[in-house]
């Protein structure tokens, strides 16, 4: 489902633009500040509902202004034109739209409009807390795995639930016993879920290795569930009773889950070059987007920032040519044109869009 528009409002430093846009490649050059980055954010926020640059919305909307707007339409295979709409004010609050109607979740836009980040905080997937795995492993089930996100909210919610009776002065034993219960059917379906999608993205990603990086195809991934594996997690929660009562929260369970990316007995993110760890986040990446076009049929919708600056050529040479097999929607950017129409040296001219970025507008040109 690639865009095929894309108008932004009140955010950060670009002008009110309105792009009409590639369904494969798109290109936006210009020099540093220019605000390629900030047109990317935008992407990302029609299809999140929140920056991957700041928490804070305030920082993503230009002074003076409001709020801001992202407006967007997406193609489904049958050609209907779906619009997607985001609205942030500086108060936090905001308004999602997807087929023209109001939804209350960014869930909506996510489902609408997958989104596959490749930029310098990569190194977060492997060098990160493990939350940064985990929502790599979640993003793949809530794509590929129909009512992840249902099995998910209602995790959360029992999480919170005993977490809110763990606060409590004197606890009813009972009740408590009750949300343990809760807690550990739900947990065994996340992590099933997670274990399943994590089953189907290994041999895609060894593939994807084995173009890229053939060296890395030793790495071991492996899902720690949250939990000691030599016990259930009803047995664990028990146990561990006291010691969730004295901290007033639930220390086991899939919201203490990782991803462990090893080499032998050593995690690769203590043993690989930094050229390496950049190689192994792009791999783990493009593989999703295999992956999800594998089980679905759809396209998730790249968005790469200055990747010249992340990869030497061949490395970059290689990944563009992942993507242009795959035939995802691209958004990427760089400084200079010709190093960026030199990655997709080969494509059909007329499957690329080039757009010049400077001082916050953006103007189509004419590829050379």
């Amino acid at each position: 489902m690639p865009l095929t528009k894309l108008d932004v409002s009140g955010l950060r430093n670009l002008k009110p633009i309105q792009l009409h846009l590639s369904p494969t490649l798109n290109l936006f050059y210009g020099s540093n500040g220019s605000g390629k980055t900030s047109l990317l954010e935008a992407a990302f926020l029609l299809g999140r509902g929140r920056s991957f640059r700041n928490r804070q919305i305030q920082a993503v909307i230009n002074e003076g202004q409001t709020g801001c707007t992202v407006f967007g339409l997406s193609r489904e295979s049958s050609g209907r034109e779906i619009p997607l709409g985001v609205t942030r004010y500086r108060q936090g609050s905001g308004i999602f739209k997807v087929g023209g109607v109001s939804v209350n979740t960014a869930s909506s836009l996510a489902e609408a409009l997958p989104i596959l980040l490749i930029n310098q905080d990569g190194f977060n997937l492997l060098e990160g807390s493990p939350q940064h795995r985990r929502r790599f492993l979640d993003w793949g089930v809530f794509h590929v795995e129909q009512g992840y996100q249902r099995q998910f909210q209602r995790f959360q919610r029992t999480l919170k639930q005993r977490n809110s009776l763990l606060r409590h002065v004197r606890i009813d034993t009972d009740l408590l016993a009750t949300w343990d219960k809760e807690l550990v059917d739900s947990a065994e379906q996340i992590t099933a879920a997670r274990e399943g999608y994590l089953e189907r993205l290994l041999p895609v990603l060894n593939d994807v290795l084995q173009e890229l990086s053939p060296e890395l195809q030793d790495i071991r991934f492996a899902l720690f569930k949250g939990w000691d594996e030599d016990k259930t997690l009803s047995e664990i929660l028990l146990e561990d009773r006291s010691r969730d009562q004295q901290f007033k929260t639930t220390h086991h369970g899939p919201h203490r889950a990782d991803l462990r990316i090893r080499i032998d007995r050593h995690n690769a993110s203590d043993v690989l070059s930094r050229g390496q760890l950049k190689i192994l986040a792009i791999a783990m990446l493009v593989a999703q987007g295999y992956l999800y076009h594998q089980k679905t049929g759809r396209h998730g919708l790249y968005l790469i920032d200055d990747l010249a600056a992340e990869l030497d050529l061949r490395h970059r040479m290689l990944v563009t040519r992942l993507l242009g097999r795959l035939g995802a929607q691209v958004f990427i950017t760089g400084v200079d044109k010709h190093v960026l129409l030199g990655l997709w040296e080969g494509s059909p001219p007329q499957a690329i869009k080039l757009f010049h970025v400077e001082q916050g507008e953006i103007t189509e040109e004419a590829g050379d």
